[in-house]
């Protein structure tokens, strides 16, 4: 399991400046090498949001002699530092970011001051690299990248990048990315379009100058736009627009338009001028006409670009280095417009939405989401814990509140990345810089007992999230999951606000908070439809579990259809939590014929759907075949070992006037186990201890004499 680091490094007591990262120094690299770091994310190298000989110079460029006396160094010097240490940096592409900030020239044209000026006479940024202005600045200038110059997709010389690629609303404003801007005078960022090929090209070049300072992997940041405009009003840029209506075109030469439509003219089809002579408010959901349309014609057009982009990071990559650089992306908290492009990267990285205490149920789910691959999680300062957090650990307290937020993610199969000089946000002018001395601990903890923490679990029960079931649910939901305001979001909405009545019910959701909240073991196993996301659920094992569980699975492929009923024909136990392939009432009255079917309705009201389902679930459910603790306020997941099983257990039980876990006493464990055991280790964070057994006919007692915090049971099988 890779041990993440969120190194951004940005300065406390001063505001969180995308898109260039602080330099880099030989202090930072032994406090990596400390942590026991083996990937850094948000990791550097983000200036070519600014322009590209910006970015060549955080790479390339000279130190001056009063900051090499610090240790500091450019990036190329501390990514090859780093790959002598065997620490992956990933590289950040801010994909959907495009700056401007004030700057203060001398008579001859020299830079004095950049961001952070008092009197500023000009600006700097990618309007005035694309413009041939102030050409002196750094070693390396336009023409250095575009000796032919830019042509956009429409045959026209492009002299103003910012304008040619900028993400536009329906009304052709261009769309700010206001969770980055600053609250001062000055700098601002506009959102970009990939879909703009003129764009996509300049992203190769950052991804090039990247590659060349020698990056172990390259991260692409807000990797689903254009869809980050949506809630914006956008994107309605000339690609955008020339694009869906070839998709509408290509719909209706398949049959597939709906009737409503069929009479559009779409050989002069333009949506953004049908949507201004209706009057409309956009985005509304599904009270604009061809919505849903748009939203899979943009969701289609994720694929084919971010694909696009990591192909040539990995082709670049080969011919340059003679190897293929790692791929991740940042994939928020795993929404639907994500799943058609997760299998394209080798690292899952995610902004968790909502950063909160004791939430298995999403950590279970984004596993799921990674299908196979180890998830890096990073902390999101709005709307959870994070600011207090961070306030406490600057008073010296919450230390064990911050195991616990380290350590929850690898308890349910993830890796939560440390956060060193981590983002807070564009408001708050501080960064989040945890404790270095626990930091440490955790790490090597981590590095310690690597052998025990793994991304299968051996759970034997599984619930399924069936994408084409959930996509356009979750996608347009009621919420308040917007990252900077607190309206509804078509993109920003959070599965953490389940109990909120104003929202809409999500039964998946719901569904898998309530088996964490019975500590139940399970895995999520995802559901692709076969056009958008690959159904792949023809290679799932399902051997090891007992019992799936569909939670509102209306939409199933034949393939999928085929395996479910094969799986309770042969004994398997489904729960059927509301609807069921509602398309094939054959496959649904087929399965009625089961005993071990269980069947739930799913009222419209939560109370109630929930009280149902947790009915269903008693009926159902094996305690004796599952791993189980004594005490409530205890998380509980399973690794599954090679000779064993490893049973991680992570205290919920913070005293706030201690200001620490308190020790839980006399915990048992019971554990289902065929063969015998042979041995028995607990490890904490402080120490490792044998334990004793007893044996009760098919499940063994294991006594935990005393617990705090944090401790993995290892379990070895065999004879005694």
């Amino acid at each position: 399991m890779e041990r993440a680091v969120y190194f951004d490094a940005w300065l406390k007591n001063q505001y969180c400046t995308h898109p260039s990262m602080p330099m880099r120094s030989l202090r930072m690299l032994e406090d990596l090498k400390d942590c026991r770091a083996t990937s850094l994310v948000w990791a550097g190298l983000g200036g070519g949001s600014i322009s590209l000989p910006f970015l060549h110079h955080e790479a390339f460029g000279p130190v001056d002699p009063r900051q090499r006396f610090y240790g500091y160094m450019n990036d190329a010097e501390f990514i090859r530092r780093c790959n002598e240490n065997s620490i992956k940096l990933f590289s950040i592409v801010f994909e959907v970011q495009g700056w401007e900030f004030p700057a203060r020239y001398d008579e001859a044209g020299g830079l004095q001051e950049l961001n952070f000026t008092e009197a500023p006479n000009g600006y700097y940024g990618l309007r005035e690299f694309s413009g041939k202005n102030h050409e002196g600045l750094f070693s390396k200038s336009f023409d250095d990248f575009y000796p032919n110059g830019i042509v956009n997709s429409a045959g026209e010389v492009v002299t103003n990048l910012l304008e040619e690629c900028a993400a536009r609303d329906y009304n052709g404003d261009m769309i700010h990315a206001r969770w980055v801007e600053m609250p001062v005078e000055g700098a601002y960022c506009i959102q970009t379009c990939r879909n703009n090929p003129v764009w996509r090209d300049y992203l190769k070049k950052i991804i090039m100058l990247q590659i060349d300072a020698g990056v172990a992997g390259v991260q692409l940041d807000e990797s689903e736009l254009p869809i980050t405009a949506l809630r914006h009003g956008g994107c309605f840029c000339r690609d955008c627009v020339d694009g869906f209506t070839k998709y509408l075109r290509d719909l209706k030469h398949m049959g597939k338009l709906s009737l409503e439509y069929m009479n559009l003219n779409l050989e002069r089809f333009n949506y953004k001028e049908f949507i201004l002579e209706q009057g409309i408010d956009f985005p509304n959901g599904d009270q604009v006409p061809l919505f849903k349309e748009y939203w899979e014609y943009q969701v289609l057009s994720v694929k084919q670009y971010f694909t696009e982009l990591t192909d040539f990071i990995r082709s670049y990559g080969k011919e340059t280095q003679g190897e293929e650089v790692l791929v991740s992306g940042n994939f928020f908290n795993g929404m639907p417009v994500y799943y058609p492009i997760r299998d394209t990267v080798d690292v899952v990285t995610t902004e968790m939405e909502c950063t909160l205490f004791r939430q298995p149920h999403w950590y279970r789910y984004i596993s799921g989401f990674a299908n196979g691959k180890d998830v890096i999680v990073a902390e999101n300062p709005y709307g959870g814990i994070v600011p207090d957090l961070v306030e406490m650990l600057n008073r010296g307290k919450g230390y064990d509140l911050y195991r616990i937020f380290l350590l929850e993610a690898t308890a349910y199969g993830c890796n939560m990345a440390m956060p060193y000089g981590g983002w807070m946000g564009n408001t708050m002018r501080d960064a989040f810089w945890s404790p270095q001395e626990i930091s440490v601990e955790v790490g090597r903890f981590l590095e310690g007992h690597d052998r025990l923490i793994r991304r299968k679990s051996g759970a034997t029960i599984a619930v399924l999230y069936s994408w084409p079931s959930c996509y356009w649910l979750e996608s347009t939901k009621n919420s308040t999951g917007n990252v900077d305001e607190g309206d509804s979001g078509i993109l920003f909405f959070t599965p953490s606000n389940l109990d909120d009545p104003t929202t809409t019910r999500l039964p998946f959701w719901e569904a898998i908070r309530e088996l964490s909240d019975q500590q139940v073991v399970y895995d999520v196993i995802t559901l692709g439809d076969g056009e958008f996301v690959e159904d792949d659920f023809g290679t799932k094992d399902l051997s090891g579990y007992n019992l799936l569980v569909l939670p509102e699975c209306t939409v199933l492929t034949p393939l999928q259809k085929g395996r479910i009923q094969a799986f309770a024909e042969h004994g398997g136990r489904l729960l059927l939590f509301g609807k069921t392939a509602v398309d094939d009432p054959g496959f649904v009255e087929a399965l009625a014929k089961l005993e071990n079917v269980t069947f739930c309705v799913n009222p419209p009201e939560r109370v109630a759907a929930m009280a149902g389902f947790r009915d269903a679930f008693d009926q159902t459910d094996r305690p004796k075949e599952r791993v189980r603790v004594n005490k409530p306020n205890l998380g509980i997941h399973t690794h599954k070992l090679e000779d064993g099983v490893a049973v991680h257990l992570i205290s919920y039980a913070y005293d706030e006037i201690m200001d620490q876990c308190v020790t839980e006493t006399g915990l048992r464990v019971t554990v289902p186990v065929s063969g015998g055991i042979a041995a028995v280790k607990f490890h904490t964070l402080t120490r490792s201890c044998e334990l004793e057994w007893t044996i009760n006919k098919t499940q063994y007692e294991i006594t935990i004499p005393d617990f705090s915090v944090y401790g993995i049971l290892e379990i070895r099988m065999g004879k005694e």
